[in-house]
Formats: C-alpha cells, sequence, structure tokens
C-alpha cells in the first residue's frame, strides 16, 4: 500500500534537504514524497531538482507566487497517488522508524482512520527539546473542545472516508485540527505511544504565532462545527477568543452573568480553564509538554455523553 507524503516549502533550502531525507529514510514498502516549493526565492528549487534527480520517489510541485502552507498541502494532496497520506514540514522531521509503525497501527486496527504519534518539540533559539506524550484516545466529541493530535503529523486512510482529505483554507490556524476532527467523525483518531516527530517551534514571527491568525482561525472554526457543539463547548471557544481578543477580563466577563450562558455551563468552563492554565505552567516546570492535553481528555471524559 502506497504511503504518500506531502511536504509544503518556502525558502527553506538548508532545512528542507533534512527534512526530506527523514522520510525517504523510513523501512515502508512503498513510498512516495510530493514536496510543494511555494514560491521559494532561495535555492530551494535547486535542492528539490538534485533530491528529485537522486531518487525517483520525490516528486516536485511548483507554486509560481506563495500560497501559504495550508493551499499549499492541498496541491500536493491533489497529485499524491498513495492510499494512505501524511505529512511533514520543511523544518521538521519524522524519526526513523516511525513510519512502519504507524503503518502498521493503521493496518491492526482498520476502524482507525487517521493514526500519530507522540513528538518532540524542539525550541529552535534556546535548543531544549521535550517529548510531548499527549492522550493516545479521543472520541470526536473531545476533538470539537481541543486538537489532540496536535501537530500536523497522522497518516491517513484515505479512502476510508468519504470526503477528499484536504485542509480548509479558512482556517489560518487549526486547519490540520479541523482536518483530524472531519477523519473522527467517520472513524477513530488515534495516537500510537511512540515518539516519532521532531516539532520545531520557532521564537520568531509564524502564521500560527500571530494574535490575527488565532483570532480568525478559532472564530471560523467555531463557525463551521459549533452546531455540533454542546453549549458549554460553544463557551469555551467563545471564552477562548475573548482572551485572544481582549485579554484575561474580557474571559472573566464572557463567564459572568452578563455573558448570558448558564451557571453550571460557566463553571465548567472557568473550571476547565484554569486546570489548563495550571497544567501548561506545570508542563513547564517539569519539562512534560502534554500534561495539559492529557488532563483535558481526562476531564472531559468524566462529562456524560
Amino acid at each position: 500500500m502506497l504511503l504518500s507524503v506531502v511536504m509544503p516549502t518556502h525558502d527553506r533550502a538548508r532545512e528542507v534537504g533534512r527534512a526530506a531525507a527523514s522520510v525517504l529514510s523510513q523501512d515502508v514498502e512503498a513510498l512516495e514524497l510530493v514536496i510543494v516549493d511555494d514560491g521559494s526565492s532561495d535555492d530551494t528549487a535547486n535542492v528539490l531538482d538534485r533530491l528529485s534527480a537522486q531518487d525517483r520517489r520525490v516528486r516536485v510541485v511548483r507554486n509560481e507566487q506563495p500560497v501559504g502552507p495550508c493551499v499549499a498541502r492541498n496541491r500536493g494532496l491533489e497529485v499524491a497517488q498513495g492510499e494512505l497520506v501524511a505529512f511533514c514540514d520543511d523544518d521538521d522531521a519524522w524519526f526513523p522508524g516511525v513510519g512502519p509503525v504507524v503503518v502498521d497501527f493503521l493496518g491492526e486496527h482498520p476502524d482507525v482512520t487517521a493514526a500519530s504519534s507522540w513528538h518532540v518539540v524542539l525550541h529552535a533559539d534556546s535548543g531544549g527539546a521535550a517529548v510531548f506524550r499527549g492522550p493516545l484516545e479521543y472520541p470526536s466529541r473531545h476533538l470539537l473542545w481541543q486538537n489532540f493530535v496536535a501537530l500536523p503529523f497522522a497518516v491517513v486512510r484515505r479512502h476510508a472516508l468519504s470526503f477528499d482529505v484536504s485542509f480548509d483554507p479558512d482556517l489560518p490556524t487549526g486547519e490540520d485540527w479541523d482536518l483530524w476532527l472531519r477523519c473522527s467523525q467517520e472513524g477513530l483518531v488515534r495516537t500510537v505511544p511512540h515518539v516519532g516527530y521532531l516539532y520545531t517551534q520557532h521564537g520568531g514571527s509564524r502564521v500560527t504565532r500571530t494574535p490575527e491568525a488565532q483570532i480568525t482561525g478559532r472564530r471560523n472554526f467555531l463557525a463551521k462545527h459549533g452546531a455540533a457543539m454542546p453549549a458549554s463547548c460553544r463557551l469555551f471557544h467563545q471564552t477562548v477568543l475573548a482572551g485572544y481578543e481582549q485579554g484575561r477580563p474580557a474571559m472573566l466577563r464572557a463567564l459572568g452573568p452578563s455573558g448570558g450562558a448558564s451557571s453550571r455551563d460557566a463553571a465548567w468552563v472557568g473550571f476547565l480553564l484554569a486546570s489548563s492554565f495550571a497544567a501548561v505552567r506545570a508542563g513547564r516546570r517539569r519539562r512534560d509538554p502534554g500534561l495539559q492535553s492529557r488532563l483535558m481528555a481526562s476531564l472531559l471524559a468524566r462529562v456524560p455523553t
């Protein structure tokens, strides 16, 4: 069964070779790597030409002008031929052996539509790294609250889904979350307890860090999936949005009597947010960035269906 890995890249001639090599070194019987050069102006084109000349499994797609990683991934998905599709960003890497681990997991679990793994978070500026161990199981109703897959790495069983695998360009952030949620509505999404992916966090500007992108992404995610959410989940997202836009005082107002929510929902959402903030701080101290994710999954499991 062919595994297609889609990799968007833009002006990262120095990094993309390492990312590509990490995918091509996987011991997977049938593999292709689709690299989408998103209008690069550095030496990326020459690097990709050399890669494709050296390895016939590499396919290169070129955009004349940059369209952003979301649309670039979709361009790669349009030409990818695999029944299984996966992703790797140009500054990240697959660790040796993760390909067979996740592909074999899907083979053993036909009810799973997408599978991810634990990963290492690398802080580019400091060089510090920690393993993100998130929850292994999370039903679709939990993914309405939070992205438990947590990064753009999962292997998706394409033909098990009623829709074409693609990312929503109306979501400048959370586009991967949206995809995993849609997958979970037609089957199971799971995380394999194997550290298989290197995720690089940069201190500088990037689209997922800008307040405008965070606000637009969260607002559009809520508009797209709000009808499927219970009232408390909608309130959770509205409160987070208020925090993005106006800070902590606005979050408190959203949960107060003037916000219009029921006292029960407001109390539950306030407890979840306070627990989440505390878990993030504790996770930093303990070098355990997955602590917040595991705690949220545990708390949400207590809510009746």
